[in-house]
């Protein structure tokens, strides 16, 4: 719903785009949802900065364009604005292929961001569990959990508070943690 509207708000806007950049990972699920809706091409840079849940590392591109982008318009995107520090190295690498404009889009924006992207859909300061991360997510829970030595059973109730399925769950502990 939210990628939805912001698309609309784009349109509306008659932004003249020509190419997403969707920031991998977070951006991935986002940019391709956009490129349906906009009906313009997607390319990806990688930009890795979180070492563990919430713990930000140092900001790297590990993965560039593809593309040439010079004298294009390009529409920027990732699934939420946390820190900030990922759409500023993004957009400073972007700049250096010399694009015609760069518009920034996220579905999150959190207030103490760095950088306030030109559209999002919803200010939140909460941690956010998106759908598309649920494995992810659980591995990080469950191994932050048994390094405190917390029983399978509290891991298992602590994940179901979460709202994660018990599907979700089986799937993590069976494939990555099956000796645990």
């Amino acid at each position: 719903m939210h990628i939805r509207d912001l698309a609309d708000r784009l349109l509306h806007d008659k932004k003249n785009l020509d190419l997403i950049v969707a920031i991998s990972r977070g951006g991935l699920t986002l940019g391709h949802v956009l490129s349906d809706h906009l009906r313009i091409p997607i390319w990806t840079i990688i930009i890795q900065s979180y070492t563990d849940i919430k713990t930000q590392g140092e900001i790297k591109i590990t993965g560039k364009l593809q593309t040439s982008i010079k004298s294009k318009n390009i529409l920027l995107v990732d699934d939420v604005a946390d820190s900030g520090h990922t759409f500023v190295r993004g957009t400073h690498y972007l700049k250096r292929c010399k694009p015609k404009s760069i518009t920034t889009l996220s579905v999150f924006y959190k207030p103490r961001s760095v950088f306030f992207p030109d559209y999002f859909a919803q200010t939140t300061d909460k941690w956010i569990l998106f759908p598309y991360e649920a494995t992810e997510m659980i591995n990080l829970i469950i191994t932050k959990l048994k390094k405190e030595k917390q029983s399978k059973e509290k891991i298992r109730r602590f994940l179901r508070r979460l709202k994660y399925s018990e599907g979700q769950i089986d799937f993590a502990v069976n494939h990555y943690f099956k000796d645990s």
